[in-house]
């Protein structure tokens, strides 16, 4: 249950795209080119979206993508007068409930008329099998192997995460490359990993061990996965860690549970520093600064607290606020999906389909979103991750932005990469 998006594949349009933007791709006064496909008017472009809404008792803020899609359009229908002449339109917002994202899918696919899916935040990602196999352009948060692993490598060429549409639970990798810069930096030997007797929870654990098992550094003193979700009793854990000298706490749980793990740990006087899983939220850690303060959390965008900020996170935080939304981690992937959406629709043209848009991103090889995020190359991202991330520290309850360079927030370990660099590349 950690947010673990490790892939790249995006951006770079060549000459031909370039002057079909030139010809006038966007705006009220662009070319009206006749489309046939599904969720197209003569004046809209209508997609739709799924999230885990309620029925998750983690507290999580999925349902605010559907906020961060919002905005973007805000921003291209007013700006831009939308795509093509017509106006971007977000006309589905499903709920799957937790348990229910299958169903949802389907009717997203049979019911809602849409030309795209997106966003997609949601625990679990059952449907995502249905979308693959429609070939429909599919925009979400990527946190689940449904969404391109090794056993679907290298996963279905229509399912777009935000950074990228790789993720490996099995392999050593950059997955945990966060994780193994950290124990670094801050000079630890002696790691302990927590984690619910859950595939989507465990698996994130194995991945960590497997590899602070492949690279030389600190090395996993303690591990448990076979904890139940909720109501959790986490003082055996915690003595046995205290007992393993354990220097850092990585949890592969939900914020909630971490807080709790973090209150058992300070109770028992293990006070050592924890990569806080899911944790990106002002007012969750202001509540939890007496167990949170000194922790880390990672990020793969540009954190809000950016000083230098790039054009993409300005134009995020200007709009949100216009549209009402709220600022949250699930609403910069609502944001980010929509941009990814908008640039691949203005690198397809005016005469578009749902495969021109799949083939336009597939063909893009350092997207950006403005600087929100690092480099993608999305002619790699379905099958290759690339370990670039950015980490807060929480101080006083409140998050500092750590490890940066003015201009470049992020950190970047190449995915082959045979040792993990105490300096990594800063990119921006």
């Amino acid at each position: 249950m950690r947010s673990r998006q490790v892939g790249r594949r995006v951006a770079a349009l060549v000459a031909v795209p370039l002057m079909v933007t030139l010809v006038g791709v966007s705006g009220a006064g662009a070319q009206q080119t006749p489309v046939n496909q599904p969720g197209v008017t003569a004046t809209q472009i209508r997609v739709g979206g799924v999230a885990t809404v309620t029925g998750d008792p983690t507290g999580n803020t999925d349902g605010t993508a559907f906020d961060g899609t919002n905005a973007y359009f805000d921003y291209v229908n007013s700006t831009q007068g939308g795509v093509c002449g017509r106006k971007l339109v977000l006309a589905s917002k499903r709920d799957d409930m937790l348990s229910n994202n299958r169903a949802q899918v389907q009717g997203l696919i049979s019911e809602d008329n849409v030309f795209a899916v997106l966003p997609v935040a949601t625990t679990l990602f059952t449907g995502s099998s249905l979308l693959a196999s429609n070939k429909i352009p599919t925009f979400g948060w990527d946190i689940q192997a449904d969404w391109g692993s090794e056993a679907n490598d290298p996963g279905p060429s229509n399912l777009f995460g935000a950074v990228g549409s790789f993720i490996n639970f099995s392999t050593p990798g950059p997955t945990a490359f966060p994780d193994l810069f950290l124990a670094r930096k801050l000079g630890v030997k002696r790691v302990g990993l927590v984690a619910y007797n859950v595939a989507q929870s465990a698996q994130a654990a194995d991945v960590v061990e497997a590899t602070f098992n492949k690279y030389p550094g600190a090395k996993v003193v303690f591990k448990d996965t076979s904890l139940p979700f909720g109501g959790v009793d986490y003082s055996a854990d915690v003595a046995r860690m205290v007992q393993d000298k354990v220097q850092l706490v990585i949890p592969s749980l939900d914020s909630n549970g971490a807080f709790l793990l973090a209150r058992e740990m300070r109770r028992q006087g293990l006070n050592v520093p924890m990569i806080l899983p899911n944790a990106y939220n002002q007012q969750r850690v202001a509540a939890n600064a007496q167990v949170a303060n000194g922790s880390y959390v990672f990020l793969q965008f540009a954190p809000f607290e950016t000083k230098s900020k790039p054009q993409g996170l300005q134009l995020y935080l200007t709009w949100i606020k216009k549209s009402g939304g709220q600022q949250t981690e699930n609403s910069v992937y609502g944001w980010l999906n929509a941009d990814l959406f908008v640039t691949g629709l203005k690198a397809a043209g005016c005469n578009f389909t749902r495969q021109k848009l799949v083939d336009a991103i597939n063909q893009l090889k350092s997207y950006n979103a403005m600087g929100f995020i690092p480099p993608v190359n999305w002619t790699t991202a379905h099958s290759q991750g690339n370990g670039c991330f950015a980490f807060v520290k929480v101080v006083n309850g409140k998050f500092q932005p750590v490890f940066t360079q003015p201009g470049k927030p992020f950190l970047c370990i190449p995915a082959g990469s045979t040792s993990i660099p105490a300096n990594p590349q800063a990119v921006g």
